[in-house]
């Protein structure tokens, strides 16, 4: 086999590795967030899981949830407790705080990191290629 055919065969192999392993990487945060996906259909296994459309009753006019009972009532306990505990505005920050600095230097720092690997994956790319 032709040099360059085995290179490109390691390039194509090194390049599916990476994406199954990144689709493998997505799936697993995605089960550990929303809990583990049902496989023939792709939907999470537990019923309920993902938030349903409103779809207004007839007998609703208004076109908003009544809820009876028991949930109803705390229902309108939980929004009289947030309407009584609304916090006032902040005012702005003129000033960097310590946390934001630091934050604003990771991210430089990462950014950096990033530029250098991009270069690096080119320069190796270019050196199996040559």
């Amino acid at each position: 086999m032709n040099k360059f055919y085995v290179r490109l065969l390691l390039l194509l192999l090194a390049m599916g590795f990476c994406i199954f392993f990144g689709v493998d990487l997505a799936t697993r945060g995605v089960e550990r967030i929303q809990g583990p996906i049902d496989k023939a259909g792709g939907a999470p296994a537990e019923a309920g899981l993902w938030p349903q459309p409103y779809r207004p009753s007839a007998d609703n006019e208004a076109g908003f949830f009544q809820t009876g009972g028991k949930a109803g009532a705390e229902a309108e306990a939980k929004a009289k407790r947030q309407e009584e505990t609304k916090a006032e505005p902040r005012g702005e920050v003129t000033e960097t705080t310590g946390v934001a600095h630091i934050g604003n230097k990771t991210g430089e720092l990462l950014q950096i990191v990033a530029h250098h690997g991009i270069q690096l994956f080119v320069s190796l790319f270019e050196a199996i290629t040559s």
